[in-house]
């Protein structure tokens, strides 16, 4: 079973604010950038380290849509972090909250 979760949701802003947006949540929830594209609608990331949950590696994609954008997000556990049970789930909520920042911070 794996671990990833995913989680997609439209935008009425255009790619370019949602990129934003994407990589201010991201700053204010102090994760790592370990990459992304020149114009940001790609981002590559790690999550802190918390008291309960180990880092998890992350990709944001933000594409342009007829009327705003989309954002594909992605979490995983950490490749150098052992598995547990219930890593699917958590990481499920995860990513629902994060995109739930996302959104909130697009307006």
């Amino acid at each position: 079973m794996s671990a990833e979760a995913t989680t997609t949701f439209h935008s009425n802003a255009d790619a370019a604010t949602t990129a934003a947006a994407v990589q201010k949540v991201l700053a204010d929830n102090k994760a790592k950038i370990l990459g992304q594209a020149p114009d940001g609608t790609t981002i590559d990331f790690q999550t802190k380290k918390t008291l309960f949950n180990w880092e998890l590696l992350g990709r944001a994609i933000t594409t342009p849509a007829a009327s705003g954008s989309d954002v594909h997000l992605s979490l995983n556990v950490h490749h150098n972090r052992p598995p547990a049970l219930m890593d699917g789930v958590k990481n499920k909520k995860a990513v629902e909250k994060l995109a739930g920042q996302i959104q909130a911070a697009i307006g």
